[in-house]
């Protein structure tokens, strides 16, 4: 099988791989050992996917300013209103759920976005471009968020800084630089695209592990409330992406990109800064969240197949 019939085997059945993720995280528990290292497979997941991109998908910025910062408002402001009212109103949950909560709210959005918006027949610019600008922008947003939420201390939002400079700005700059200088890495695109997708999915694993290791049984009903959370967070960022398409009266294949990319959120970027610094209930909303949104995308995927 060559790997470009691998890769798309893997694109259509990415939901069902999700859920054998899930299963074998939870028959593995033992795996959780591997959760401490869950930033540097963020590292090698940055890396991957910066590979197969130029230096100008992050200056495309310029060339569609509005719909970056209109799309990237959504990890900024909707999604943290949605969680704060959330938290408020429903959960009134303890200071580290609250933390994992805030932590995944203003997640960026992933790179997949793009991946996901030219299966579909979309341009993928728009979507790439906004996941490159909110990923980067999420290595100041975290630690000042965090700080002037009084969830950290100036030395913590200093050493998570650190941690994501090294983890997400560090392996884009260095794939750039090797995309550049190294002509011979582009015929490899197929090759890193498989592998950003298996330390993807290995990631959930890790994340499902870790979460099944340290959850005990009197936490099924935050989970499940946590999972409603998220759910509404994934319709609303739906539904966001497709007024907003409709408000900016883009072509169709932009609304393609508006949806997929203010529907999905960068779980593990968050999930690597709970596991380092924070406690075991900080990662939940994450982990739940790398469960639930595969089948979203894939459900939102179905749907514009029909509609051709």
């Amino acid at each position: 099988m060559s790997l470009i019939q691998v890769e798309k085997k893997i694109k259509k059945y990415y939901g069902l791989l999700t859920l054998l993720c899930v299963v074998l995280g939870f028959a593995f528990p033992q795996i959780s050992i591997l959760a401490p290292y869950v930033p540097v497979l963020l590292a090698i997941l940055v890396f991957s996917m910066v590979i197969e991109h130029h230096i100008s998908d992050f200056t495309k910025i310029v060339k569609h300013p509005l719909s970056v910062l209109s799309l990237a408002s959504s990890n900024l402001v909707l999604y943290p209103v949605i969680g704060i009212l959330f938290g408020y109103f429903v959960l009134s949950p303890q200071k580290d759920i609250y933390t994992g909560m805030i932590l995944l709210c203003f997640a960026p959005s992933p790179v997949v976005a793009a991946l996901w918006t030219e299966m579909s027949e979309g341009d993928g610019t728009v979507s790439i471009t906004t996941a490159l600008f909110s990923m980067m922008l999420s290595i100041v947003v975290y630690p000042v968020v965090l700080f002037f939420m009084g969830i950290t201390s100036p030395t913590l939002s200093f050493q998570i800084f650190q941690l994501l400079a090294l983890t997400i700005f560090a392996p884009a700059v260095i794939a750039l630089f090797l995309r550049v200088e190294e002509e011979r890495y582009i015929p490899a695109k197929k090759v890193m695209t498989l592998i950003s997708s298996f330390v993807g999915l290995f990631i959930i694993v890790v994340a499902i592990a870790n979460m099944s290791s340290k959850v005990f049984s009197n936490e099924v009903l935050l989970i499940f409330q946590l999972g409603i959370f998220v759910t509404i967070l994934l319709i609303a960022g739906v539904g966001y992406g497709y007024l907003l398409s409709r408000l900016l009266k883009v072509q169709k294949k932009d609304k393609i990109a508006f949806l997929y990319t203010s529907s999905m959120r960068d779980g593990i970027i968050p999930l690597s800064v709970a596991i380092t610094y924070f406690s075991s209930e900080s990662t939940l909303t994450s982990t739940i969240l790398l469960i639930i949104m595969p089948f979203l995308v894939v459900t939102v995927y179905y749907i514009l197949q029909k509609d051709k």
